[in-house]
């Protein structure tokens, strides 16, 4: 069904139950896709509920967002959002240009039984709120919108209560959702630093005690890899794996091969959280214990195409980094060479006990090719997964 302007409708009588994907479909890059968890008032109460690159879930999973270059799909049940949470406002932003230049920007409801095309309706807004989610008399609606504001996000956070701010702050414990942090208006954390060749290095700085959870994500895009890079149907497996370097001596290599998942709470305090072979889903994530930092000298992260044909421009990769306090550090296979399995994706090094992050983006034909180029030295056995 396609959904017109201002058109609001119940989710159960367009068959859709409570939990459902809402998918985004655009055509200009820099556009950035987020989920705005509202209160009663409309305006943000707690900023985890704004779900974006930088914070790719809310607390209890209800809201969680994959993307890609020219797509992004929220996974959302609605079950389990507090009551707290009223609405939930889909928007589309970019820094310099109108939105309208993503000539296609649609709105697809649970695959597609519901569409909505956004971009028909703007001229020169650059944040879009495209539609929402709410509750209204005891069941869920939705409601499209297609209006938002030339003076591009600033204006569109404002509007929902809240302040850009660089880092999250602290908050306190609300009374009307106990246990969960709440203020207002929230400040919000939307900026995301991505390592080019022009700019090819960031430093950062400890905001608390320890740099908490460092977390590095992998994704992909299964479809697209398929279409382009093989004759024959075939899923591409795409693997995130690190080596690293302890200022102890120590050294080695996390990854799935071998099932060397390491270790989150002890030596190396580096863990891989399981293997995903679509990268369709959740993709592929390291956690690295920043409350250890100081006991690590470097980890050196890659990506390996474990099954399939090389073709690295086909595949949509994206590395990002996460760190508490600190924006998102984003790195885009965007180049490489198709004879090569292994893809040197970044450097993370302890300078001085702060985190520096360095683009690579060298291509090897293996792990120890990478290895012994960066000068960590390892001794290596053939290695499956299963």
């Amino acid at each position: 069904m396609q959904l017109q302007r201002g058109e609001k409708r119940s989710l159960s009588n367009l068959g859709i139950g409570s939990k459902c994907s809402v998918k985004v479909d655009f055509g200009l890059d820099g556009v950035d896709i987020t989920a705005f968890g509202l209160n009663q008032a409309k305006q943000i109460g707690d900023d985890r509920y704004v779900v974006l690159f930088s914070n790719i879930r809310s607390p209890e999973g209800a809201i969680q967002i994959n993307s890609y270059s020219d797509t992004a799909t929220f996974d959302i049940d609605l079950n389990l959002l507090p009551d707290v949470i009223q609405r939930i406002v889909f928007t589309a932003t970019h820094d310099t240009r109108p939105v309208s230049q993503a000539l296609s920007l649609i709105v697809k409801l649970d695959g597609n039984k519901a569409t909505f095309n956004v971009a028909e309706h703007l001229t020169t807004e650059k944040a879009v709120m495209m539609l929402e989610l709410y509750r209204h008399s005891g069941e869920w609606k939705v409601g499209t919108i297609a209006a938002g504001f030339d003076d591009g996000l600033p204006a569109l956070i404002a509007h929902f209560g809240g302040t850009v701010a660089d880092t999250p702050a602290s908050m306190p414990t609300s009374d009307a959702m106990p246990g969960v942090p709440s203020v207002a208006p929230a400040p919000v954390s939307l900026k995301k630093i991505t390592l080019e060749k022009s700019s090819p290095t960031v430093s950062l700085k400890k905001t608390a005690a320890t740099f908490g959870e460092i977390v590095v994500h992998l994704n992909w895009n299964q479809a697209k890899g398929r279409r382009a890079l093989f004759r024959a149907p075939k899923n591409i497996d795409l693997d995130l794996g690190v080596l690293y370097e302890l200022n102890t001596d120590g050294r080695g290599v996390i990854q799935s091969l071998g099932n060397a998942f390491g270790c989150y709470d002890n030596n190396p305090w580096i863990e891989l959280s399981g293997d995903d072979r679509t990268g369709a889903t959740t993709g592929e994530t390291i956690r690295v214990n920043g409350k250890y930092f100081d006991r690590i000298k470097r980890i050196a992260v890659f990506a390996l195409i474990y099954d399939g044909v090389p073709n690295w421009q086909q595949t949509d990769g994206i590395v990002c980094m996460n760190i508490p306090g600190q924006p998102e550090i984003e790195v885009r296979m965007t180049e490489g060479r198709n004879d090569y399995r292994l893809c040197g994706i970044a450097i993370i090094e302890n300078v001085g006990r702060e985190l520096r992050i360095q683009r690579h983006m060298q291509y090897y034909r293996d792990q120890q090719d990478f290895a012994d180029d960066i000068g960590i030295y390892l001794r290596w056995k053939a290695g499956r997964k299963d």
